[in-house]
């Protein structure tokens, strides 16, 4: 009977705990203001320091309003950084940012990953082979990239592309800076 018992309260708890599509646990979120309002997807808002940890599987973080927010994985990240946000993550492959307004971004993210700043965003990204960064309006963009990367800079913007091993950039003839070829 207590065998039953234990095997019933150890099922129920199994289930009341939500998981992702990998099976894995969802992501945490600390801090006033922040909200998991998915299993994976979570926002902060109101100028409050929040904290996400997402499990291997990755997450979504949308940060408005004056808000700090940092967003650890390692898979995928996702970080919305609107208006005037100060936004910093670590993901793994594939992550994607996007820095906008007078927002500050902070990005470590492994192969394939994007970025996109605009407005007046100020930018800094250290990112893993295959990625690539366009960096619009009147934004600030400086890149590290581990790898062959792009980085796509409009005339107003203020663009620094950084290669492994100290090699430098290239000038490619539609405007772009890469490391590797164009």
């Amino acid at each position: 009977m207590r065998l039953t018992l234990s095997l019933g309260l150890l099922l129920l708890a199994g289930v009341a705990c939500s998981q992702d599509d990998a099976g894995l646990a969802p992501a945490t979120c600390t801090g006033a203001g922040c909200a998991c309002l998915q299993e994976n997807i979570c926002a902060c808002t109101a100028g409050t320091d929040c904290k996400t940890t997402c499990s291997p599987a990755g997450c979504a973080l949308r940060c408005e309003t004056a808000a700090k927010c940092n967003a650890v994985s390692d898979g995928p990240t996702v970080l919305a950084c609107n208006d005037s946000s100060e936004c910093k993550g670590h993901g793994g492959e594939g992550s994607v940012i996007s820095c906008v307004a007078s927002s500050k971004c902070e990005l470590k993210a492994g192969a394939r990953s994007t970025a996109t700043c605009s407005s007046t965003a100020t930018c800094k990204l250290n990112l893993g082979a295959g990625s690539s960064v366009t960096c619009n309006d009147g934004s600030s963009c400086e890149v590290k990239c581990d790898g062959d990367c792009a980085l796509t800079c409009s005339a107003q913007a203020s663009c620094k592309l950084n290669c492994m091993n100290d090699a430098a950039a290239i000038k490619c003839p539609d405007g772009r800076q890469v490391c590797g070829r164009c």
